[in-house]
Formats: C-alpha cells, structure tokens, sequence
C-alpha cells in the first residue's frame, strides 16, 4: 500500500497548509485531535487574513466501512475447527499454527505462477470534524479528492499482469514487494474458524505498536506490523514545500483476516489499520496537529 501510506502524509500535509493559509495556529499553533472517532480543536488563536475565497465542489467516494476495534485479550485465544469440517485441509489450532498457517498461504499467494484475477481495493479513511466553518469548505473537499480510490482488478499468469509484465502479483498484496514474517509475539490474539467449503477463516490481530519521525527518517518501525502489511514511511516521502519537522504515530493493533479454500489457497485477505499520529510542520508558519484514521484493504483472488 505504497501509495495509500503517501496519501495519508499528504493529507497531514494539506492540513498544514490550509490551516496556516488561513492563519489558523499562527501564534501559539492550533491542535485538532481525534478522539473516538470525533475531533476536538484546542488552542491556538484564529487570526483574521485576507483569503479568496473559492467554493470546492466536493467529490463523491464511497463511505469507508465502519470501523471496529477490536481490544487485545487478557489471555491467548484460540477458536477450534467446528465439529462436521469435512475439507481436504487442516484448520489450525494454537497461535502458533495459525501465525505459520497464515505466512504461507500469503506467500503462496504472492508467489503464485498459475493464472489468477486479483480483485484489490484500498480504502483510507480520515475523519475531521468540528473545524472552523472557513477551513471545513477548503480542507474537506482536498480530503475527500485525496482519500477517493476506486477497485482495481488485474489478471496475472506466471506471477505476472497479462498486461504490463513489469507488474507482479507480488506488488498488488500487502505488504508490498515482501514475503510476510508474522511472529507469533507480534501477535495479540488469533482464532481459525472452518467454513462450509472445507476451508477456514484466520484473523490476527497484533499488539500495539508506534513509530517515530525526526524530521529525517523513521527512527523507530512499528516492527510487527511491517511484517504483514505496509505501514506510514514518512521519511521516504516528497512533500515539495511542506516540511514534517517531527511526528509520532501509534498503531492500536491492525488486524488481518485470511479467508482459504478447501485447497489451501488463499481466496481473500481483508486488512484493517487503524492508526493515530501527532506531528509539527511548516509551510510558511509551525502548526501542530493530531490526525485519526485507517489505511484498510481488500484482495479477493479467483484462479484459473
């Protein structure tokens, strides 16, 4: 989700912008913080500046799926095959057989050299509420426009699109370009479910996790979950004018549902990454800001 986690420094970019454009936190800077799915602005000083004003039209996209969270249990869990599973393959018991269950039937996935249509639709979700009326017309159109993605469906034969063979399946599922490593540590709580086909449902969801920006580089990666998925890279971003001075981002927990067939195969991966940051940026003036959200995805695969 290489270009998902750049739209979402971009958003924090905008923000800074607009914000400081309209002279918003221009003194003592202004915080807008995400809260339960709500923002609440504190501080600052609204200062008036000669702006012109310009209506966005907004754009239409999809509203992202609601979202769950989902708490670490006190102690392991573990869901057993349902009595009756008749499948050709074994559901996974402990932890510890779903974490290995659920590396290799990805990796199979993204190594696959049999003909098979990958299904794939990212969603990023950024939620603003509560800002002045001036930077709500102006920031939440820019949002919107940014945060808009359509699906995607490729067709790849040999591990390669039939289309652009520069394109491979192991680029279009998370995490990109890279084989997944899920360490059962990582892991806060797992269960294995059979389903009617023969196969079974895995869902993991991971510990808590956060990173830290300087400015330069990310000085600390949100380990475990870069193992399954794609997680903000700030330092790896061009931003032209805007400047991210520092940020912290926390990862509640993501969770990762791998759906199989009764063959063993891997026919959907559903990610959900909720995610929370505050920064400090320039564009012109310093403004601090928290942001909420969630870089969520879907891959459904149908072979041959």
């Amino acid at each position: 989700m290489k270009q998902e986690t750049k739209l979402v420094a971009i958003i924090l970019a905008a923000l800074i912008v607009f914000l400081s454009g309209f002279g918003l936190g221009a003194t003592r800077g202004i915080t807008i913080k995400v809260e339960g799915g709500a923002a609440v602005q504190t501080g600052g000083t609204q200062t008036a500046a000669p702006v012109e004003q310009t209506t966005a039209t907004p754009v239409q996209t999809t509203a992202p799926a609601e979202q769950t969270t989902v708490a670490p249990p006190a102690a392991e869990q573990t869901t057993a095959a349902p009595a009756g599973n008749s499948g050709s393959v074994t559901v996974p018991q402990t932890k510890a057989e779903i974490v290995a269950a659920y590396n290799k039937v990805v990796n199979e996935a993204k190594h696959y050299e049999g003909k098979v249509t990958l299904k794939k639709h990212d969603i990023i979700n950024v939620q603003l509420k509560d800002l002045p009326t001036i930077a709500e017309k102006i920031i939440t159109p820019v949002i919107t426009k940014l945060t808009t993605t359509s699906p995607e469906e490729y067709v790849f034969d040999g591990g390669k699109d039939v289309n652009d063979p520069a394109r491979f399946v192991s680029h279009k599922i998370v995490p990109n370009g890279r084989d997944v490593n899920v360490q059962e540590a990582g892991i806060a709580n797992a269960t294995a479910t059979a389903n009617a086909d023969g196969g079974y449902t895995m869902v993991l969801t991971f510990i808590a996790e956060t990173s830290t920006f300087d400015g330069t580089k990310t000085t600390s990666e949100p380990t475990h979950h870069k193992s399954a998925m794609d997680p903000l890279e700030l330092g790896s971003l061009d931003l032209g004018p805007i400047t991210i001075s520092n940020a912290d981002l926390k990862y509640p927990g993501a969770t990762m549902t791998a759906t199989v067939d009764g063959q063993g195969r891997l026919v959907k991966l559903e990610q959900k990454l909720p995610l929370e940051g505050t920064g400090t940026g320039k564009a012109g003036v310093s403004i601090t800001l928290s942001l909420g959200g969630s870089m969520d995805g879907t891959y459904e695969f149908i072979y041959g």
